[in-house]
């Protein structure tokens, strides 16, 4: 066997350390970056703030008539992980709804709430995937909609649940298209889905948020910064004082979103079943919704030391002043430390759908015992041994 020219070869212990360096060499120039757009909040912040005050964008949520004390507030979130097993896979999904604090004796959940679904399926490369994570989304909805409280946040955008059900619908493979037909109508996803979008208690929390849409309609070229200047959310978290929120505004501001949103609408499926057809149906109604100006997104700073939240809400909730009020006031209730930085019910809720994959990995385990119970132990390693290498 021919080995490399040793002037080609990089030792493998040495390339971190290269890499790392490689990056830090670029510290000057990143910094400068960073420095020539928080240049403009320094320089232009209060008058970026006046704009936004006199196009009448700013208020305060304390202003609000009807404010419940402590709305009952809760969230959802879920899970995913596929074990690519030696031989099959196995699929796990997993959706969890917590409460929030409260000092309320009466909770509406006497516990976590909780869907699951799992399969062990033959290896059919990304689509197995593609599978596990829209049934994940499908039992979230689920949970979703039976929430009865008077704030329930839906992690991520209203998009989020869009996308991954567009996606789910996609799956080529007949077997899985089996598995999606049957869990879409076992939580009834189309119906789901239509409710969350409508629900005005229902507020989705977007954690990452690229969108331009107030600092581009509402602050002149001249005071955003270079390039395409900051984003809203960093913003209004500088822009914002304690207790106030932007007044809602289209979710479809600009034109770029009214034309990605549009190209989530799905043509005839091909092949068709009434299952998974109810839920291209579904889809495409509330692509009209949001179309219609149903959905708003607002901004809202619950403290001075938090950062400003991305909500989007309902055209109803907007409308209904004690509604807005309960959303914001729950939001404000559940912020309750810098070190977390979202409402207290949506981290636990991560925290807990996200630990899905140890589950997988104590399955693995008892299912290599039972096979070498079972008389079968020359297979064990193979059928219940994962492909990926695993940390000591």
């Amino acid at each position: 066997m021919r080995s490399a020219p040793s002037d080609m070869i990089t030792p493998y212990a040495d390339l971190p350390d290269e890499v790392l360096q490689k990056v830090l060499g670029r510290t000057a120039e990143v910094a400068e970056a960073v420095k020539n757009l928080f240049t403009a909040i320094r320089e232009q912040g209060p008058a970026m703030r006046d704009s936004l005050l006199n196009a009448r964008l700013i208020r305060r949520y304390s202003d609000l008539p009807g404010c419940p004390e402590s709305p009952t507030v809760a969230a959802v979130d879920g899970g995913a992980a596929l074990e690519k097993s030696m031989g099959t896979d196995t699929a796990l999904a997993v959706a969890v709804g917590i409460e929030g604090l409260s000092d309320k004796p009466a909770v509406y959940w006497p516990g976590v709430q909780y869907a699951s679904w799992q399969e062990t399926v033959p290896h059919q490369g990304d689509e197995t995937a593609t599978l596990c994570r829209g049934v994940m989304t499908a039992l979230e909805l689920a949970v979703l909609r039976d929430a009865p409280h008077d704030c329930v946040l839906l992690d991520g955008a209203h998009l989020t649940p869009i996308i991954a059900l567009s996606t789910l619908l996609s799956v080529n493979n007949e077997t899985l298209r089996d598995h999606i037909g049957a869990i879409v109508t076992q939580y009834d996803t189309a119906d789901a889905l239509r409710t969350v979008m409508e629900k005005p208690s229902i507020v989705a929390v977007v954690k990452y948020d690229s969108s331009r849409d107030l600092s581009h309609s509402f602050i002149p070229d001249n005071l955003r910064g270079v390039g395409v200047g900051l984003d809203d959310k960093t913003l209004t978290r500088f822009l914002l004082e304690e207790g106030e929120y932007t007044a809602p505004q289209k979710l479809l501001l600009s034109a770029q979103s009214r034309t990605h949103w549009i190209s989530k609408q799905i043509a005839p499926l091909t092949p068709t079943d009434a299952a998974r057809e109810s839920v291209r149906l579904a889809i495409n109604d509330v692509v009209a919704r949001v179309n219609d100006d149903k959905i708003l997104f607002t901004y809202f700073k619950p403290h001075a030391w938090s950062p400003a939240f991305r909500l989007e809400i309902k055209q109803e909730a907007a409308d209904d002043p004690a509604q807005l009020c309960a959303i914001l006031t729950g939001i404000k209730e559940q912020v309750v430390s810098p070190e977390i930085r979202e409402p207290y019910p949506q981290w636990v809720a991560d925290r807990m759908a996200k630990s899905v994959g140890d589950a997988l990995v104590a399955l693995r385990t008892a299912v290599h015992y039972d096979l070498a119970d079972s008389g079968m132990g020359e297979f064990a390693a193979l059928f219940a041994q994962s492909y990926r290498t695993e940390e000591m």
